[in-house]
């Protein structure tokens, strides 16, 4: 048994009364059921056939829950104040009190773009060539970068289940229009980019702020690039004066009241707190104490992102909608140079844990118990196949998902001592890693490998590269059997670029205390 496995009376199983409605939301269930125990019993053969059932019963309890997602942009392993983080984030926390909290939570990439899309198809976005950030110098022969219109995301799943579907905040695909958030959604807010400036006043004219397929801020004056060829299909609709964090969450917000009679897919991927380091000055103020001035600033986006966190979830609440929405919290990377990945070792962009492991927890009130810790990994991946099973969809073959649906493993205090994932990858260029049980061999260029116990040793500070050589042989060999699985890369950048790209005008000035916004 796993040292971290957790033993639970059944009396403390999360209960529910099986009320006419619920009877028939578990008869509609059965052919859900029976693609569910077949795709998971056959990657886990010792599940149970009652606690199967069990998260059945969990899910008819609110059959067709609103979903919630919340993404932040480069927030650190140590940023968040339930896992010891210098600065409170109160809102944020609940969610893992409220439910449960993974210490072992990954995403599928340590840089922004890849990261969403493994997330948005439940599949490894390398086995649709999308392995890096697009880039602004395309490969001779415009290489198609992004998710495919042919790979149905997310938004596409739920929306055939009767969701309504919204996107608020960064959308980070390619540049064409079919790619844009507005065609995939029925409500989008936000841009399609790496950064933003959070004023709009600043923005410039490549990197507009969309409501739906208006443009609602732009500046004439910036040379054009290859993201503002499609920007003339907009209407420039007015001028967003607004801090951006504050209109994400806004923007959430209305849509939760808009659509709250029906199930909803709300999907936040916030910007924050990835650079520009802006925020209004009586936020920064609020940190005075911080001797670091970017880290002042970095506090001083934190606490916007947690409080307009706090807005989504307090409009939940004041809807009683809390017993029928599911939330669910995480970054899409590891935090980078100014935001702590204490106590891992690394940081965005690399293959340390401190690049891919990340603050990710989930709440479902009745379904999943409060205050919940699970130490077995789990994925990015895992958040498609989990949405498609809480709304009662049957998740076919066809699919070929590389996640798997959580609610088994979560939905009740006695834990399942089955792990979700045996293994999982990473590829970015040259660097790989695998996750093997608790065992994790990396690479940064293909040739030096390093081994490590991270049951023992989640700090990766001890490599077992020579005292475990049969162990890094046999995961090497599993590494390179998944990468020889994956297509050509379709990445946007020019590979004369070489390792080292330049600077292709982010969002001026990147450092910066905001003043009040315009009335």
């Amino acid at each position: 048994m796993d040292s971290h496995a957790q033993s639970y009376s059944p009396n403390d199983w999360p209960t529910c009364h099986l009320e006419e409605s619920v009877l028939q939301g578990l008869a509609s269930l059965s052919t859900s059921f029976r693609s569910f125990t077949q795709n998971t019993v056959h990657q886990h053969r010792s599940l149970s056939l009652a606690f199967l059932l069990c998260c059945l019963v969990g899910s008819a309890c609110a059959a067709s829950p609103n979903i919630i997602i919340f993404f932040a942009d480069d927030l650190g392993y140590g940023d968040v104040g339930y896992q010891g983080g210098d600065l409170p984030t109160p809102h944020i926390d609940s969610i893992a009190h409220n439910g449960v909290q993974f210490t072992d939570g990954y995403v599928t990439c340590p840089v922004c773009a890849p990261s969403r899309a493994g997330l948005l198809t439940g599949r490894y976005q390398q086995r649709f060539g999308f392995a890096d950030n697009p880039g602004p110098y395309q490969r001779k022969g415009a290489a198609y970068v992004g998710i495919p219109p042919s790979q149905p995301i997310l938004s596409d799943r739920l929306r055939s289940l009767g969701y309504t579907t919204g996107l608020f905040g960064k959308t980070h695909d390619g540049i064409a229009e079919e790619q844009m958030a507005f065609t995939r959604w029925d409500e989008f807010f936000g841009f399609n980019n790496g950064a933003s400036n959070y004023l709009g006043e600043l923005n410039r004219r490549h990197n507009p702020i969309f409501h739906n397929r208006s443009i609602l801020s732009q500046s004439p004056n910036t040379q054009k690039t290859p993201r503002s060829d499609l920007l003339d299909n907009g209407v420039i609709h007015s001028s967003e004066t607004e801090y951006l964090t504050d209109s994400i969450g806004d923007a959430a917000v209305a849509f939760i009241k808009s659509h709250k009679q029906s199930p909803f897919l709300c999907y936040i991927p916030f910007n924050a707190i990835h650079g520009p380091f802006q925020a209004p000055r009586r936020l920064v103020e609020k940190f005075s104490d911080e001797a670091d001035d970017t880290r002042r600033l970095v506090k001083a986006m934190l606490h916007s992102l947690d409080q307009n966190v706090g807005k989504v979830i307090q409009c939940v609440q004041n809807n009683n909608l809390e017993s029928q929405t599911l939330i669910i919290f995480l970054s899409d990377n590891g935090g980078h140079d100014h935001s702590p990945n204490t106590p891992l070792r690394g940081k965005k962009g690399t293959m340390w844990e401190g690049g891919i492991r990340i603050p990710f927890c989930m709440q479902w009130q009745g379904i999943i118990p409060a205050d919940s810790t699970y130490h077995f990994p789990v994925s990015s991946l895992d958040i498609l196949p989990t949405a498609i099973a809480a709304a009662g969809g049957t998740i076919a073959p066809e699919w070929k998902l590389d996640g798997v649906n959580l609610l088994p493993y979560v939905c009740q205090k006695n834990m399942s001592e089955e792990r979700p994932h045996d293994e999982l990858y990473w590829s970015l260029g040259p660097r790989l890693a695998i996750r093997a049980l608790d065992y994790k061999l990396a690479t940064d260029d293909g040739k030096i490998y390093r081994l490590f116990d991270l049951a023992n040793d989640r700090s990766e500070e001890r490599n077992l590269m020579e005292s475990k050589p049969a162990v890094a042989n046999r995961l090497r060999k599993k590494l390179h059997i998944w990468k020889d699985t994956l297509p050509p890369n379709n990445s946007g950048w020019n590979p004369k670029i070489g390792p080292k790209r330049p600077d292709f005008g982010a969002p001026q000035p990147y450092h910066q205390s905001l003043p009040a916004p315009s009335p």
